[in-house]
């Protein structure tokens, strides 16, 4: 159906519930090419929603008449309070739009996510006076050469900071205001400055690395609510720092322990120290144990479902695989984690007390494909990605047992992104089936390059495809397969990413990927080897012939962003 064939009162009514950015990404297409549209939105634009522009997945095109138009009319940059910039398909975004608006003039700014800058970006966005940002994320930063992210200065007015990298992050000043912290990484010792930096810290949610320090040097006397994970810590040092924070109301707690290296870790331990947490209302446990002897998963379960755990309705499972001396405790519902590592195995588990769609936080799901399928499956509400695996090769899996075991498990109409592996083993009809038949809404696809072009010489995909975001894993695209490639996927995509070779040919065939594919706006080119002078100059003399294409030109990565 056409949306032209509403009357204009009913399309005015569907822009009033849209932000500006979200018309624009929607409907800057049909603008160019309608007059009646585009006079509507006109009519509409001085009564648009501003207060959040969200620049994500924008063309060049659209990303220019947004920022084209704010600037055009006077103080309408007071209106915005919420931003987000990306740098991770429209390469250059921050800086482009550094270029066109000046900070200074978004003076009622207040929540600001950034994702991917370079390494100054986020510390020129603010040239002036200090920051007024109450809410800051950092998505994958770029880190200095010490692989450390250097932080803006002068946030005085932070109430909640996200930081998303797997690198450390180098605290430099006071964050007075600040009572939410949330970091992908942090060294123990890095703890020990927490009280100076951050006063007023009540949430923290970190994923902690490092060795033993002492305990008594870390001090957050404020801090309620704590979300620890652990990545290589022992939990001996996880329990010694939680006893140093007893004035936690809520705790969410997750690690892989090597029972090898410590004695069990069972409902009976855990009760020992949460008992020395007297204010602790709600706990979480993601716990994998692992080479736990020869313990019995009823011994185990029975320890974290007793009177104490029933008593505060901490629902608490125990699983694991059959004949396996390795097991999952996890609290249900999970509220605190949205990714699940899985197999279709049959698993033993311990009886759960009646929870609502315990898994309903789970939006990416990892899921090793075997023969030996359950008996009864666990459903899995709101998978939005999901990632296939398997382990044993010996065996081919038929198509038709692993669509079943995942119509038992997930909506496949919500999948929106498929990650197939390295390399596939599956039936090369599966994924024939997934696209075309049982999850038709996927529109990212991450897969090898040999096994999609094996499936396309082969004609088990038909064309065209819903995929709107490729990436090509571990080979690269051959000149010889580059027509066929082009003509199955010209018509769909929107961002791409792919090895190519280093080779004289470099410059003509990004030409070729830019001028053919017709909806592309966001290509990623991977090179195993630096690019020479000569292929460089190449490349640069042909992106200054693209009025409507900039580029990030590195020694083993092309980035170009385009109308």
């Amino acid at each position: 159906m056409s949306l032209l064939i509403f009357p204009d009162e009913i399309l005015l009514d569907i822009f009033d519930y849209l932000y500006f950015s979200e018309i624009i990404y929607s409907f800057y297409e049909l603008m160019r090419h309608n007059q009646r549209i585009y006079d509507l939105i006109h009519t509409r634009l001085h009564t648009i929603n501003i207060s959040k522009i969200d620049l994500r997945f924008m063309t060049k095109s659209q990303f220019h008449y947004i920022c084209c138009y704010i600037k055009s009319q006077n103080n309408l940059h007071e209106n915005i309070h919420n931003l987000i910039l990306s740098n991770q398909y429209s390469f250059g975004q921050i800086r482009s739009l550094i270029s066109h608006i000046s900070f200074d003039q978004i003076k009622n700014l207040k929540k600001l996510h950034l994702i991917q800058p370079a390494l100054d970006e986020y510390h020129i966005l603010f040239p002036t006076k200090p920051s007024q940002l109450t809410h800051l994320i950092l998505e994958n930063p770029e880190c200095n050469d010490n692989d450390r992210i250097i932080l803006i200065d002068e946030m005085e007015e932070l109430i909640e900071l996200n930081i998303i990298s797997e690198y450390s992050i180098q605290f430099r000043s006071q964050y007075p205001r600040l009572e939410k912290l949330i970091l992908s990484q942090i060294n123990l010792i890095d703890l020990i400055g927490f009280r100076t930096f951050f006063p007023n810290l009540h949430y923290l949610d970190i994923t902690l690395t490092g060795t033993d320090i002492d305990f008594d040097q870390i001090s957050m006397p404020l801090l309620t609510v704590l979300k620890l994970r652990s990545f290589n810590v022992q939990h001996d040092i996880c329990e010694n720092f939680l006893l140093n924070l007893p004035q936690l109301r809520e705790l969410y707690y997750s690690n892989e322990i090597d029972c090898n290296n410590i004695s069990l870790i069972d409902g009976y331990r855990c009760q020992t120290f949460i008992e020395q947490l007297p204010l602790l209302e709600q706990l979480e446990l993601n716990l994998y144990l692992l080479n736990t002897q020869s313990t019995d998963i009823c011994e185990i379960a029975g320890s974290f479902q007793n009177s104490f755990y029933l008593s505060k309705n901490w629902n608490i499972v125990c699983e694991s695989s059959l004949n396996s001396n390795n097991f999952h405790i996890y609290s249900v519902p999970m509220l605190s984690f949205n990714i699940l590592d899985t197999t279709s195995d049959s698993l033993v588990s311990s009886a759960v007390l009646p929870v609502d769609d315990p898994y309903a936080n789970i939006n990416y799901l990892k899921v090793n494909m075997t023969s030996n399928w359950p008996l009864v499956t666990r459903f899995f509400s709101n998978i939005q990605s999901l990632e296939l695996s398997q382990l044993n090769h010996s065996k081919m899996i038929p198509t038709f047992s692993i669509l079943s075991y995942l119509n038992k498990s997930m909506f496949l109409s919500k999948l929106r992104k498929l990650i197939l592996p390295t390399p596939c083993h599956f039936d090369d009809t599966l994924l024939c089936h997934l696209l075309q038949q049982s999850a038709p809404n996927i529109t990212n696809l991450d897969i090898s390059c040999h096994y999609l072009l094996h499936l396309i010489k082969e004609n088990k995909l038909q064309s065209p495809l819903p995929i709107r975001t490729l990436t090509l894993r571990d080979n690269h695209l051959s000149l010889n397969d580059q027509t066929i490639f082009i003509d199955f996927f010209k018509s769909s995509l929107n961002c791409l990413s792919l090895y190519l070779q280093n080779d004289n040919s470099l410059s003509e065939t990004i030409k070729l990927f830019l001028d053919q594919f017709q909806c592309l706006y966001s290509l990623d080119i991977l090179l195993n080897d630096p690019i020479s002078m000569l292929i460089h100059v190449q490349l640069c003399q042909m992106l200054q012939q693209r009025s409507d294409a900039s580029a990030e030109l590195r020694p083993t990565n092309i980035r170009i962003w385009q109308n």
